[in-house]
Order: structure tokens, then sequence, then C-alpha cells
């Protein structure tokens, strides 16, 4: 039997920064890049990611944004919002869109992995598939 590898959606206008992300999650999961909140809606749409992993701050529409989109389509779809600058009144209004977790940049890779096996063992009951990542 083989593993389902879920797609994961990661959108960041830093080019280094969303490189790295996508080498450390590319070993698990089948990788959609997108570089604007813009492009990340287009990608959403057309290719309907597992799961969305979305920098707050990009050009055209904001990670917020793209998530509460990407949310619109099925609300049991996980997704991540990253950020190096948050307000009380952004985290509120990042739960109160329904976005499933908040990642603080700079991250550890540990802490990138747990968060995605986290939300992946939340929404699509995948028991263990974070500690699966971690001892990978």
């Amino acid at each position: 039997m083989t593993e389902h590898r879920y797609r994961l959606l990661i959108a960041d206008d830093d080019e280094a920064f969303r490189q790295i992300v996508c080498e450390v999650c590319a070993p698990f999961f089948d990788i959609v890049e997108a570089r604007t909140g813009d492009e990340a809606i287009t990608r959403v749409r057309r290719e309907l990611p597992d799961i969305a992993l979305c920098d707050l701050h990009m050009p055209g529409q904001d990670g917020l944004h793209v998530l509460e989109a990407y949310k619109g389509l099925d609300l049991r779809r996980p997704g991540i919002l990253m950020s190096a600058r948050w307000s009380l009144e952004l985290r509120d209004q990042a739960r109160l869109a329904g976005i499933d977790s908040l990642l603080d940049k700079p991250f550890t890779r540990r802490q990138l992995l747990r968060t995605v096996g986290t939300a992946i063992e939340t929404a699509y009951h995948e028991p263990d598939f974070g500690s699966r990542l971690l001892s990978m």
C-alpha cells in the first residue's frame, strides 16, 4: 500500500526563504509554489492543494486573504499563516478567518514540520503524521 502524498502550497515572495522551505518539505509533500498572493490564489483554484502555508506579507493579496480564499473552497483544508511581524489584532483576524496555525518567522525545520504535521493530523485524521515527519 502506498502512502498518500499531500499537496502543499508554499507561498512566499522571498525566493531564498521559499526555496529552503520547499527543500525541507519536498521529501514529504508534493510542492506547489507561489511568489505572490495573486499567484497563490490562482494555484489554489487550479491545483487544490491539501494544505497551504502562506507568508502574511506578499505582493498582491496578502497571505490572510489567500488563506481565506483557500478555506472558502473547503473549510477542512488546513491553512498556516507565517509572519515575522505579528500584532494582537492580526492574530485575532487570522483566528476569526479560520486559519489553523500561525507560524512565527524565523522558525526551525522541526517547528515547520511539527506545525504542518499537526495540521495534517487534525484535518485529515492522520494519527502520528507529525511524528513520522520528525522521525525521518
